[in-house]
């Protein structure tokens, strides 16, 4: 290839390998942050319900995500009948935008990988060397393989 064609794809391969770096770094901090978060949320809701005086046994059944039964609520007093039904909805609503979050920065990531592995692989094309035989009267040039 000319010596421009040689630099563009110097130009197109190394942010390609770095934008790859990148991707892999955004998909594994994504996924750590996103436990990260259901954790905080998890805490977050065990420590509200258990300052109310709600019994571990219904905290560890919104913890899991399970729906508290009527009959399990009736036997509270309201102050902690509202509080379980704070916390259900407030950790549902957490876990869902915790997933949410993690999906589409995990694609983001995954794009970014993909991106950067086309254009890598574009700029390889243009600097890999290869063996041509070439016509000296007319310019024409054929693979040497």
């Amino acid at each position: 290839m000319s010596g421009p064609v040689v630099v563009i794809g110097f130009i197109m391969l190394v942010p390609s390998i770095l934008g790859m770096l990148f991707g892999l770094l955004m998909l594994i901090g994504t996924g750590a942050a996103g436990t990260q978060v259901s954790a905080s949320t998890e805490n977050e809701t065990r420590a509200g319900l258990v300052a109310q005086g709600v019994p571990e046994t219904i905290v560890n059944e919104i913890i899991s995500g399970k729906t508290v039964s009527n009959a399990e609520l009736a036997k509270l007093p309201q102050r902690q009948q509202s509080a379980v039904q704070t916390a259900q909805i407030s950790h549902t609503a957490g876990q869902v935008g915790t997933g949410a979050a993690t999906a589409i920065l995990g694609g983001f990531s995954i794009f970014v990988l993909i991106m950067s592995f086309v254009g890598g692989l574009l700029g390889w094309l243009l600097v890999m060397r290869k063996t041509v035989l070439k016509c000296s009267r007319c310019g024409a040039a054929v693979p040497a393989s």
